[in-house]
């Protein structure tokens, strides 16, 4: 059963435990750089590591979590992150 956008975008909030800035520093750490599988694309880049950019990037966008200023391509990683 495909959960709806709603229940996704809550359970996102409550894994999502970092705040943007917390998140970044992360991703320039080395242990960051093995999270995750690695990307099929040659970038050296790990799958988690690209995920973790994108989630910086819904929470800069809307800092407040406001469930209406997620667009459709937000709540679709949104999806990923928690499922």
């Amino acid at each position: 059963m495909v959960k709806d956008n709603e229940t996704v975008i809550q359970e996102f909030n409550e894994l999502v435990n970092m705040t943007a800035e917390e998140l970044k520093d992360w991703l320039t750490q080395e242990d960051s750089t093995s999270s995750g599988w690695s990307k099929d694309d040659g970038s050296g880049e790990t799958v988690g590591h690209e995920s973790g950019r994108k989630i910086i990037a819904i929470l800069e966008k809307n800092p407040n979590k406001d469930p209406e200023n997620y667009d459709e391509e937000d709540i679709q990683h949104m999806r990923k992150v928690v499922s």
